[in-house]
């Protein structure tokens, strides 16, 4: 098994939903729905993490485009700056949806 294998395995014992290995092993336009209404878009899970206090963390890669809005809208999230590397908090996720057609 590879190192990348290992880390999806790892990852989808940690958060066993069907977005875990298909964000991982994929850079596309996904969008992630959060407790208070906001939409981050990202292209792409890193890692998943578990902290010392059992939270899930998912380490990702914020998307530089708004796939919907013509002008920003205050509830969409993408990366401010080139910078795109991001932590979200697994808790705050209330859904996870693919932004564009394949």
């Amino acid at each position: 098994m590879s190192a990348e294998e290992g880390k999806v395995e790892r990852a989808v014992q940690l958060l066993p939903a069907w977005f875990t290995a298909r964000m991982m092993q994929d850079s596309w336009h996904f969008g992630v729905l959060m407790s208070d209404g906001t939409c981050i878009y990202i292209e792409t899970i890193l890692e998943v993490h578990q902290a010392a206090d059992g939270s899930l963390w998912l380490d990702v890669q914020l998307s530089e485009e708004t796939p919907f809005a013509q002008e920003p809208h205050p509830r969409h999230l993408t990366s401010p700056t080139s910078r795109t590397k991001a932590s979200i908090n697994a808790a705050h996720v209330m859904a996870v949806f693919e932004t564009a057609d394949t």
